[in-house]
């Protein structure tokens, strides 16, 4: 589901916070089992999640589905193992600064996904590698993914900038973050998916369509996360996105404007 890799785990840093504070290590205390040493650096989340977003890009119809969430993290994302994050690790972190990389699935598009995919033929799934880096005060939080298609697809690679404001309720207990969104797309993506080649052209309704690199949408996103209680956390958000530049004049897109939200509950521990 896209919709619930797109919200990024945003609050992962709070989710983490609260389950380091649930458990503290009394002090003077020595621990000689070699397991809770080992699993006093890892914190573990496990949920589900589900929402609703369009069948593909640029479609006007919307399906509703749902994912298991996952998530292992050792020594606050050093590495990390997540079903909507992928594998990976933060290589550089300071007070405000943080960057690492992953490896994730991705799923890529049937044409039987939609009636006006009918004759693009499939996207094959594949392996993507991303690269992230942030920068988080707080308040305001600025980041940068830059994803690249392994398989040797045509996927190409995608450029996603987006900022957040966050503001907080009931004791910091309900947390609001709200903020644009963009991305930038290489001729090799936008082609893959947006693009009509010839051979795709005689066995569709469509015209050959070129599409090039460039900008491909501009959106915003408002998610919240409510501590039910020290284990317990409900996460939901909302995002709009708007198809730019080739993206929005592929002959089979069929909305310009993309909306797509996600509802997850996790126990932490």
């Amino acid at each position: 589901m896209t919709m619930l890799v797109s919200v990024g785990m945003f609050f992962l840093p709070m989710t983490e916070v609260l389950a380091e504070e649930k458990v503290p290590r009394p002090l003077g205390v020595q621990n000689n089992d070699l397991i809770d040493d080992v699993l006093s650096d890892w914190n573990f989340t496990l949920g589900a999640g589900a929402g609703i977003s369009p069948d593909y890009e640029g479609s006007d119809d919307y399906e509703v589905g749902g994912l298991p969430i996952i998530e292992a993290s050792w020594r606050d994302d050093t590495f990390f193992v997540s079903s909507v994050n992928g594998i990976g690790a933060t290589l550089l972190r300071s007070e405000h600064f943080s960057s690492g990389v992953s490896f994730n699935y991705d799923g890529g598009r049937d044409d039987g996904d939609n009636s006006a995919l009918r004759g693009l033929g499939d996207v094959d799934d594949g392996i993507n590698i991303t690269a992230f880096a942030g920068l988080d005060f707080g308040k305001y939080a600025f980041g940068v993914d830059v994803t690249q298609d392994l398989s040797g697809n045509d996927k190409g690679a995608v450029v996603s900038l987006g900022a957040d404001y966050r503001f907080t309720y009931l004791d910091d207990r309900l947390m609001f973050e709200v903020g644009p969104d963009a991305s930038w797309a290489s001729g090799d993506y936008m082609s893959t998916y947006f693009g009509v080649d010839g051979k795709q052209a005689s066995r569709s309704k469509y015209n050959q369509f070129d599409a090039d690199a460039g900008f491909k949408d501009l959106g915003l996103h408002l998610n919240a996360m409510y501590a039910l209680d020290e284990d317990w956390t409900m996460v939901g958000g909302v995002n709009y996105t708007r198809l730019l530049g080739d993206a929005a004049d592929s002959p089979f897109v069929e909305s310009e404007n993309q909306f797509s939200s996600f509802l997850s509950v996790t126990y932490s521990f």
